[in-house]
């Protein structure tokens, strides 16, 4: 499902941020190298980030993700 339409992310992006550190909507927006722009995705970037809180350790971390790795999966 996507998330962010203006930006073309999906949940499956999302998560793979998650993954790899992002403990915030704003730092899940970094990692992506872009700021929100019409503003409906935050509430749910933030709910996907409160729920990743409850059931992993975050390691307040992020490298850019890879392009051709999401698009492998």
């Amino acid at each position: 499902m996507y998330v962010c339409i203006c930006h073309g992310f999906n949940e499956k992006k999302v998560k793979q941020a998650l993954s790899q550190g992002v403990c915030t909507a704003a730092g899940f927006f970094n990692c992506m190298g872009c700021k929100p722009q019409c503003g409906k995705c935050v509430p749910y970037v933030r709910q996907m980030v409160a729920d990743h809180r409850k059931t992993m350790t975050c390691a307040n971390t992020c490298e850019p993700l890879e392009e051709a790795a999401i698009a492998a999966e």
